[in-house]
């Protein structure tokens, strides 16, 4: 009997090995939780199992007090545990978390003096078949031991019901199996510790090890069960589309019902009907392959009637790229196509320049989701100061003005390229098959030939353009990419009313700072440079100019004095100089040409560790925009002198710029501006030492040719 024991605690020692290894290996946040209680447990059996192979009292005795004191580190993981498993790990009390270690500490303390001072818990050797196991005489430290360890596991009761009580009862088996062992560690603990039956050696060992099972199990097996289940649930039974899914192998592995009614003949039989002979079926002509993801318009009869369907192939990939399985789904769109049509006839055209619409627009952006239009370019142009036109001649006139551009852009633009008027006098060009330089060339020609279209009264235009190469990016963003990038020029232009609002406030906020145009221009092209090496969108690197040249025109609203002055601000004149931030925003967000800006300009003095103003925003809270301005406005400054501080170098402003990495500015954008401003160091001293290398050669060369002569 001794050995049976002994091999079924040794077992369950294995076990709890196992898992702990296997946790650990996972390295998560749960894993190790899991890997520190099965070590716990671990560690708690093979102590308690020396009981079994000694007759030695004071080993025993041991053994047993280390054997308690694991318990409360086990007792106090678990909990951990369950706060995790119940989504409350950033929600415990710190006074309740401290007191539990406190007590822990205490018990851990007392239960480890026992073996000498015998003051917690006394034992008396009895038989058990052929072993002696030493029976417990409880003392009131180890009634608290008890007490301590079941207001734990209370706590544990309490959590898993009120985590089932808030769940869909589809997960609450997950929490079961730690309800039912919890309720059992009390009962056995109190059958065992209190001495109610005479039961000799402890149980509850073993139950600790079912529950770190369990928690291995509900971890990393359970929950994604339950999910692949609902997943599954709901794509055969919920969605009212025909679908059907092949696996790795190209056999049939599920399909809905829906799916017969669409090829009514075919013999759908789960496990030997194969894709190829779908496909053969389906007559799928528009279907390229079956390694990519794509969609396409697939027609058929049903019931003598034409049906369209849009359909949408998914080659399901693991985690290493290998196909696991195929997926068709089918949405019947055939109202939607006869809708279309009834409405093409008569809505398909703008009334004004014979163009597409808006609606045609729309209706055609799904086809250029189809990569072989890609790249494609989006050209947004808009005739300057129409607003002023129609203002001052009236529409009448604004219309025939877009009439001239709409014949100007026939005129160039071949007759398959889609051009649409949309909102606001924009015309849309979509150039499929065409890089933007190729798209600029074409627009630039169109912009030349509008001014020379009417020499009395030049029409000039201005245009923004953006690029689709990639599937991740939707044409709603490249069109709005492409927008952006045309405000922003006509920001910028000398003739346009949007400059006119721009100059006036440089003007003003020179006369109001000591910031002159030649650091704002400074600025603007040192930040349109940075902008183009973090690779961003033409219409943010505009945003950024503008943010560049405008990011302190909250400082027209602060007192001149307070501005100009040379010595240390007061506190109160600091707050006052503050406030600029919020002014600034105020100014943007009353400007339409401007809101854009505005959440840039109020945060262009906040700090990546939040110690900045006005809202103390933190990391990434901060628009990017704004970290690009304050660093490279914060360069600036430093490198050209002021009347508050004299110039250094461009190298001490770059280890500057780096000690403040974390704290002031954002570490990604100081690395992509100092790696930038490097680069140009080092361009500029190989072209110094090659301009020096030339002149050389050259006085070489003369000094040769003197001594031939």
């Amino acid at each position: 009997m001794q050995a049976i024991i002994v091999c079924v605690y040794y077992l369950v020692a294995l076990i709890s090995a196992l898992i702990m290894v296997k946790s650990y290996k996972k390295n998560t946040d749960i894993s190790i939780k899991i890997g520190r209680f099965m070590l716990a447990n671990l560690l708690m059996i093979i102590i308690y199992s020396i009981n079994f192979l000694t007759d030695h009292y004071q080993i025993m005795s041991v053994a047993n007090s280390i054997s308690f004191s694991l318990l409360d580190i086990e007792i106090i993981v678990f909990l951990d545990f369950v706060y995790f498993l119940t989504g409350r790990e950033k929600k415990p009390n710190k006074k309740i978390t401290e007191l539990i270690y406190f007590f822990a500490i205490v018990d851990i303390i007392s239960m480890m003096l026992n073996p000498l001072l015998g003051h917690a818990v006394e034992y008396i050797p009895v038989g058990f078949y052929e072993m002696s196991i030493l029976k417990l005489i409880p003392k009131w430290p180890y009634h608290m031991h008890i007490v301590f360890l079941a207001c734990i596991i209370a706590c544990i009761v309490i959590l898993l019901v009120a985590k089932c009580m808030e769940t869909p009862k589809l997960y609450w088996k997950r929490y079961y199996g730690f309800l039912f062992c919890a309720i059992l560690l009390i009962l056995t603990n109190a059958v065992f510790l209190c001495g109610f039956f005479p039961i000799t050696i402890d149980i509850s060992l073993l139950i600790y090890s079912i529950i770190g099972i369990l928690m291995y199990v509900s971890t990393f097996h359970y929950l994604p069960l339950v999910t692949s289940k609902i997943t599954r649930n709901v794509i055969l039974y919920y969605i009212n589309d025909p679908l059907i899914l092949f696996d790795y192998e190209g056999k049939l592995a599920e399909y809905n019902v829906y799916m017969s009614s669409i090829i009514p003949d075919f013999d759908f039989e789960i496990g030997k009907t194969r894709m190829e002979d779908f496909i053969e079926a389906g007559k799928f002509p528009r279907l390229k392959g079956v390694e990519k993801k794509q969609e396409f318009e697939w027609k058929t009869i049903i019931d003598l009637e034409t049906k369209v369907f849009q359909c949408k192939f998914r080659a399901i990939r693991d985690q290493k790229g290998r196909i696991v399985g195929r997926l068709f789904l089918f949405h019947d769109v055939t109202s939607l196509k006869k809708a279309y049509f009834e409405l093409e006839k008569s809505m398909i055209y703008d009334s004004i320049t014979g163009l597409y619409n808006k609606r045609s627009f729309y209706t055609q952006i799904p086809q250029w989701n189809d990569d072989r239009y890609w790249p494609i370019s989006i050209a947004v142009c808009n005739v300057n100061g129409l607003k002023a036109i129609n203002e001052c001649y009236g529409t009448i006139k604004g219309d025939e003005i877009l009439q001239k551009l709409a014949d100007v852009i026939r005129h160039f633009v071949e007759e398959d390229i889609f051009v649409a008027k949309i909102d606001d006098g924009d015309i849309v060009i979509v150039l499929e098959n065409t890089k933007q330089k190729e798209a600029a060339n074409l627009l630039e020609i169109i912009k030349n030939s509008m001014v020379e279209h009417d020499v009395d009264q030049p029409i000039q235009i201005e245009y923004g353009i953006a690029t689709k190469e990639e599937k991740e990016v939707t044409i709603e963003k490249v069109l709005q990419d492409a927008k952006t990038s045309m405000q922003n020029k006509k920001m910028l232009i000398d003739n346009s009313a949007s400059s006119s609002l721009v100059d006036s406030l440089k003007q003003t906020l020179s006369e109001s700072d000591y910031e002159t145009e030649e650091h704002v221009e400074r600025t603007r092209i040192m930040a349109a440079r940075l902008g183009r090496a973090m690779e961003l969108s033409d219409a943010d690197i505009g945003k950024l100019e503008l943010l560049a040249v405008l990011h302190d025109i909250g400082k027209v609203a602060i007192p001149h004095h307070v501005l100009k002055k040379q010595e240390s601000l007061t506190l109160e004149e600091r707050m006052i100089i503050q406030q600029h931030t919020v002014k600034g925003f105020r100014i943007a967000k009353s400007s339409p040409e401007l809101s854009d800006i505005a959440e840039c300009i109020l945060s262009h003095h906040e700090r990546w560790d939040g110690k900045g103003y006005p809202n103390a925003l933190t990391g990434e809270e901060i628009p990017l925009l704004a970290r690009i301005i304050s660093a490279v406005d914060s360069y600036d400054v430093m490198v050209h002198d002021r009347p508050y501080h004299t110039a250094i170098g461009v190298k001490e402003a770059i280890l500057e710029l780096r000690k403040c990495m974390g704290t002031q500015f954002d570490p990604y954008v100081i690395e992509k501006f100092t790696a930038m401003l490097e680069a140009e160091i080092k361009e500029d001293t190989e072209i110094e030492t090659e301009t020096e290398t030339e002149i050389d050669t050259n006085t070489e060369k003369d000094t040769n040719t003197d001594k031939k002569l």
